[in-house]
């Protein structure tokens, strides 16, 4: 149904008529809407001058409404109660709804989801909905109330339609198999260093730290999941978190690829522009304290 909003009195007005026709008098609807006796009766008089009707008539201290106010009053109740009803559910939803956050399948699987009973601890009966997915997602498009997202140090953090801020500083370093940086002679471009799904980034941060991308020897792998594993095994070296290497590293089931140059990389809280869920910052301040 098309709706001539130009043709309608300011909600002002109707809200200070339905507000006097339920109190009974202006001193009643002044109180319920946190305005001056007087503004209400101004409004009123407004909306019988535009509708060219009387509405209501002073009656000692109350206030009694004609038979048009009275039918104008119903449609008005009726009216602004589907509207009280509409927004109360929408709140209630809200409130019920659970966080959607996607972020890269090993930040899901290896550091959040292995803790998450550590932020239920603090927020019982928060519902998390995570979604492990390599690609940059259209955050607000999506549906999506965050996304951590690891870019490289240098990068721009100022991105078109969304907010970001800061979730950590990580060191990035190189590691391998010890078996296989003895063959090469400790020279990261003789190693092979391991290909999978979606490494544009990995591959512009293997550019940052001084390797010569386009004279290294790549041994396919499909999935970054299988990453560690895959150097564990020996089938190449990658560049990772330092903190999150840090086990594998003490043990010697890797060692450190001398780089050219250190690296950093960011962690990101990607967020839709304006009002965030309510539990967007205490996650995002969780997922800090797990770098």
């Amino acid at each position: 149904m098309y709706l001539d909003w130009r043709t309608l009195p300011s909600l002002a007005a109707l809200k200070a008529f339905d507000a006097t026709a339920r109190a009974g008098d202006f001193a009643g609807a002044a109180r319920a809407l946190n305005v001056t006796h007087a503004a209400i009766a101004q409004h009123v008089r407004a909306l019988e001058k535009e509708l060219g009707v009387s509405l209501a008539v002073k009656d000692g201290r109350s206030v009694r409404l004609t038979p048009t106010g009275v039918s104008l009053a119903r449609s008005l109740a009726d009216g602004f109660e589907t509207i009280s009803t509409g927004i109360d559910t929408i709140r209630a939803q809200e409130a019920r709804r659970g966080i959607r956050v996607t972020a890269t399948p090993f930040l899901v699987d290896r550091i959040i989801t292995p803790r998450l009973a550590e932020f239920w601890d603090k927020h019982p009966g928060a519902e998390i909905s995570l979604h492990p997915t390599r690609e940059y997602v259209d955050v607000a498009g999506e549906g999506f109330d965050l996304a951590i997202r690891a870019i490289p140090y240098n990068a721009d953090l100022t991105w078109p339609g969304v907010e970001t801020s800061l979730v950590a500083n990580m060191l990035v370093v190189g590691i391998v198999a010890p078996k296989l940086l003895e063959k090469a002679a400790s020279d990261p471009q003789d190693l092979p260093w391991l290909e999978h799904e979606g490494m544009a980034t990995k591959l512009a941060m293997m550019r940052d730290c001084g390797l010569e991308v386009d004279r290294l020897a790549f041994v396919p792998i499909g999935s970054p999941n299988l990453l560690l594993e895959g150097v564990r095994q020996g089938l190449g070296a990658t560049l990772f978190s330092e903190q999150f290497t840090r086990e594998d590293l003490a043990a010697g089931r890797l060692v450190e690829v001398p780089l050219p140059k250190q690296l950093y990389a960011r962690y990101l809280a990607v967020t839709p522009k304006g009002p965030k869920h309510r539990l967007v910052d205490p996650f995002v301040a969780w997922v800090q304290t797990l770098f």
